[in-house]
């Protein structure tokens, strides 16, 4: 009893007592020889006699029988042999030995008791006399109700025997092996029969399972690895055997695997660039799945958002940056997963000047790009909009785009300011597929003529500014001299063109193509009055638009033609030099 430390023993009728206890709560423990130990919590009140009846449970009897070695093999020499038998039970057993009809076959003793946790030898013995050819039999050892196995073999001394070697014992298919050979040999005198036992996973098969190799013979077998069944690394095994020899064959395998691997870690844009390339790899060896899961900036975008990369392979995405919409400072992330693997690409941009990387930027007034788009480069922001679905085709330089109409559709490009008008002013484009008809004019502010107009004209350009010669002197106004611009290429082409400044009342224009200058036209404007009724003043416009149909006069309607325009830009107070034009036709701006 604790606390105390008391013991009784009980009387023969099982009653105990304790005397003098304080009050509080004892543990009581019963004990007894071939009972399990019952242990009770008993409450003792002051000046109360308190009970405590506890109940034991006689212990389950059992003999835990283990026979080693369970299998003898005799050989053809062997004349005797032993095994160990043990009882790791909680009981006394009796045990009995069958041998059956083996008379070849003795055992010394063939029957006993046996202790709780105690050991006994049975000596085993053969006459191979009564024996004329190997024997490979089961005896069973009898003990408390159950059976145990004893395998024996033996061998006629100077028989013919098989001899069986295999190999390799080891098979490793790594990660990515299917299929591995094994190699079964009988370097005996008689037939070898063998069987292959014991695979235990789904995902290994054998071409044979058992067959016979003759003498001096061999066999080999393909060992194959369904790797869709594989849950992870696999280490296994079976045994080769010849009803005598038992050989252990360990198998291993690695489970493919796909790896991602994300380079550049970082995407730096600087103050320029508008596109760069991801790279996604697959460092593993086998195919990787791969999602873009968050781009954390509406002014990113990617070219595609998921794909599969083989092992060993890698794939590439195109990251845009949308410079109009980004912030000053860009601190980004892209997210790309494997579905159990994440990366993190951190993106970076500083938002620089509007103009950087664009030659001669000093003066310029609009930038029309055309690259999927009809905004305006610079900050000036003088958007544009197509009008009767003008298209984006290649442009001049490489990843460039271009505006192209089509004069079915009577597309045009349309700019709902005046951006033409000055005084003094530069207009440059690329242009290709050049047609005979209208190219670009201005709405003039006075009953919404058309005034400087630039058309083609038995494949001749012909810049004309007044509301009155592009109404009345149209036909007989001349055109420039210059080069081929009709042959399908892109070809460069500048204005220059000022009022009253070179020339006293004078519209003087020059013409540049690809870089050079070719040639100079003039027209009369009036120069005392602004009056837009006139008609033959300068005037100012309210809107410009480039392609599509003009008409002239009730007489005389140009049509719209399927050429393809480029980088359309105009200085609206100075005339460019003809080293800053070839600038631009340099850089194919």
């Amino acid at each position: 009893m604790t606390p105390g430390g008391l013991a009784r023993t009980t009387g023969s009728d099982g009653t105990y007592e304790f005397l003098g206890l304080e009050a509080q709560q004892y543990q009581v423990q019963a004990q007894k020889a071939g009972y399990t130990t019952n242990t009770k919590s008993v409450n003792v009140l002051a000046g109360q006699a308190t009970s405590g009846d506890i109940h034991l449970t006689p212990e389950k009897k059992d003999a835990e029988i283990t026979i080693t070695p369970s299998s003898l093999n005799f050989g053809t020499t062997q004349e005797e042999m032993s095994v160990t038998v043990t009882n790791n039970g909680n009981t006394e057993t009796e045990w009995t030995l069958e041998l059956g009809s083996n008379s070849w076959l003795s055992a010394n003793p063939k029957a006993g008791r046996i202790g709780s946790n105690k050991t006994q030898s049975i000596v085993f013995s053969v006459n191979r006399d009564k024996l004329g050819e190997t024997k490979s039999v089961v005896v069973n050892l009898s003990a408390f109700g159950n059976s145990f196995p004893i395998s024996v073999s033996c061998s006629p001394k100077g028989e013919k025997k098989t001899e069986m070697s295999v190999s390799p014992t080891t098979l490793d298919f790594g990660d990515t092996a299917q299929e591995q050979t094994l190699e079964i040999k009988n370097t005996g005198e008689v037939n070898l029969d063998w069987k292959i036992k014991g695979i235990t996973s789904d995902c290994i098969t054998v071409s044979e399972s058992e067959g016979t190799v003759a003498p001096a013979g061999k066999k080999v077998v393909q060992v194959k690895l369904d790797r869709s069944k594989m849950t992870g690394d696999l280490n296994t095994s079976f045994i080769v055997s010849d009803g005598t020899k038992e050989e252990p064959v360990t198998l291993k395998a690695v489970k493919a695997k796909a790896t991602l691997s994300i380079s550049p870690k970082k995407l730096d844009f600087g103050e320029e660039l508008a596109e760069l390339v991801l790279n996604i790899g697959n460092t593993g060896n086998a195919e990787l799945s791969w999602s873009i899961t968050n781009v954390s900036d509406e002014c990113l975008s990617v070219s595609t958002t998921s794909g599969k990369v083989p092992a060993q392979g890698s794939s590439e995405v195109t990251v845009k940056l949308n410079r109009s919409i980004m912030p000053q400072t860009l601190n980004a992330t892209i997210t790309v997963s494997d579905g159990v693997q994440e990366e993190k690409v951190a993106v970076t941009a500083v938002k620089g000047s509007i103009t950087d990387g664009i030659v001669i930027p000093e003066g310029m007034y609009v930038y029309y790009k055309f690259d999927d788009d009809f905004n305006d480069a610079t900050e000036n922001a003088i958007h544009g909009f197509g009008s009767n679905s003008p298209t984006f085709v290649e442009g001049v330089a490489a990843g460039s785009k271009a505006v192209k109409f089509n004069r079915t559709n009577n597309s045009s490009f349309v700019v709902a300011k005046p951006i033409i008008d000055s005084r003094d002013m530069t207009i440059s484009f690329w242009g290709k597929d050049f047609g005979d008809g209208n190219i670009f004019y201005m709405v003039s502010s006075h009953q919404n003529g058309p005034m400087f107009t630039l058309s083609m004209k038995e494949g001749a350009l012909k810049f004309i500014v007044t509301l009155y010669n592009n109404g009345y002197q149209y036909a007989k106004s001349g055109t420039f001299m210059h080069p081929t611009l009709t042959d399908g290429k892109w070809h460069h082409v500048a204005l220059t063109s000022d009022f009253n400044k070179t020339t006293y009342a004078t519209i003087t224009t020059n013409l540049y193509v690809d870089g050079q200058l070719v040639d100079v036209v003039t027209e009369d404007a009036n120069p005392f009055s602004e009056a837009e009724s006139s008609g033959n003043s300068y005037g100012s416009g309210t809107k410009f638009i480039m392609g599509g149909s003009i008409k002239l006069s009730n007489s005389n309607t140009l049509n719209g033609t399927n050429m393809a325009v480029d980088n359309f830009r105009v200085y609206d107070t100075r005339r460019l030099s003809a080293a800053e034009i070839k600038s631009i036709y340099d850089a194919k701006q």
